[in-house]
């Protein structure tokens, strides 16, 4: 079953539940009125019935009973019962069944008491009013009348309610149909995307509705996929012009090995050494773009750290690796949420390429200031103009083309420090070089 059906069928139930509840109540109510104005009207007039509550005389006398008959005229259903009950000594119009036993009766010794009672075979209502000392009177009123109103009031609420089930469902369907409308320009769209896969098919929907702010989410999702999917067709674009030199070199090197008699020893120990060098680059370069193809954001839960007791582990190995000198000092401590491996990697970057363009024998000064984290390097620095693009994937600054590297390692920092809701710097160092680092929002922030 359709949305648009389920929806019509939900309201048009609710309504019928409605419509059925209220007529019922309409209906008693309008019955328990209607008998009650027909049993106020007994009560009068079995109350000016002559000898009623009274002792003494009874109808024998022909006036008196004029005087009856008189009284009830317009009520065509008397009778007159006998002290004892159950024998009928008077009676005006048809028979009628009303109860005249003798614990009723006794009731109705007290005070005048209205029942129920038939006659023929339609509903009357009956009220039973003591001759004091002579016997019971009791006039009945048919509730034909009343009976045939209360069927019409039950045809009149039927057809409305039908009307007003109808109306609802068609009401609803429309209405189901509008809302559903978005829904199937995303179930179109989503159709679309999963066949061709393309995502750049925006879904038409507005408004700050549920729907309209279901089909911005899902424009952003797409908009997100396709960003993601251009990036990762750049990235193997660019590793694959990256990769070509290296490759290329070491087929050379293994070409001229196989004409192994015609090269010397010394000639070969060299070769032998550039392979193992762009073997090594090789190896680094692939685990680079591993690490740049890995989504930092869902590989690693979050944990409460703080940037000194990640970096600090970093720069001892960094020390013992590369026997540089390496500073730490932490102005300010505060924690952070953050996926600690993502933020090593990121920091191992970072020191990794001061050491590289530090010169030999000077110090690197690593700061630590909240959430923010800058390494200080006496490198020839990074020019103004290319600042902005030592970020980008395999971008090498001119000045450093000729030393070893893949220009991916500041590509990664900023992926980590973008995943965390951060920000990359650069400035230039009191030590002379360059001042590269980040800064990561703080639970104080």
């Amino acid at each position: 079953m359709t949305l648009r059906a389920q929806i019509a069928l939900l309201v048009a139930s609710v309504v019928t539940v409605v419509v059925a509840v209220v007529g019922v109540g309409v209906h008693r109510s309008a019955e328990a009125e209607l008998v009650e104005e027909v049993d106020l009207e007994l009560l009068q007039r079995g109350s000016a019935v002559p000898g009623a509550g009274r002792g003494g005389r009874g109808f024998t006398a022909p006036d008196e009973q004029s005087d009856f008959q008189r009284e009830v005229s317009g009520v065509t259903f008397v009778r007159l019962l006998s002290q004892e009950g159950g024998l009928v000594l008077f009676r005006l119009g048809d028979e009628f069944d009303a109860p005249s036993t003798q614990t009723f009766l006794e009731a109705a010794d007290k005070h005048p008491t209205i029942t129920s009672g038939m006659i023929g075979e339609d509903r009357a209502r009956v009220v039973t009013v003591a001759l004091e000392g002579r016997g019971y009177v009791q006039i009945a009123r048919s509730l034909a009348e009343i009976d045939q109103s209360l069927a019409d009031l039950r045809n009149r609420i039927l057809v409305i309610g039908s009307l007003a089930v109808v109306a609802a469902a068609v009401l609803a369907s429309m209405l189901a149909a509008r809302t559903a409308a978005p829904i199937m320009r995303l179930t179109v769209a989503a159709e679309a995307v999963a066949n061709t896969g393309d995502l750049d098919q925006p879904v038409d929907g507005a408004g700050g509705d549920e729907v309209g702010r279901l089909a911005s989410s899902f424009n952003a999702m797409l908009g997100a996929l396709s960003s993601s999917k251009r990036q990762q067709h750049q990235l193997v674009m660019d590793a694959s012009h990256e990769l070509r030199t290296p490759l290329t070199s070491l087929r050379m090197n293994v070409d001229l090995l196989r004409g192994g008699s015609e090269i010397s020893a010394d000639v070969q120990t060299e070769i032998m050494s550039d392979i193992d060098a762009e073997l090594g680059e090789l190896s680094e370069l692939v685990a680079e773009l591993v690490d740049l193809a890995a989504d930092v954001r869902t590989d690693e839960e979050l944990s409460l750290v703080t940037l000194a007791e990640i970096a600090e582990p970093v720069i001892e190995r960094a020390r013992r690796r590369t026997g540089r000198e390496i500073l730490l000092t932490v102005t300010k401590n505060a924690a952070l949420e953050a996926r600690p491996d993502a933020l090593r990697r990121a920091i191992r970057n970072l020191i990794d390429n001061a050491a590289k363009f530090s010169p030999e024998g000077s110090p690197i000064d690593v700061v630590i200031e909240g959430g923010s984290f800058t390494v200080n390097d006496a490198g020839s620095g990074i020019p103004g103009n290319e600042r902005h693009l030592v970020w980008d994937r395999f971008h090498r600054v001119e000045s450093s083309r000729a030393l070893p590297g893949s220009g991916l390692g500041l590509a990664i920092v900023r992926q980590v420090v973008d995943a965390h809701g951060g920000a990359v710097t650069i400035s230039d160092s009191p030590t002379g070089g360059a001042a590269v680092g980040f800064s990561v929002p703080t639970i104080d922030d």
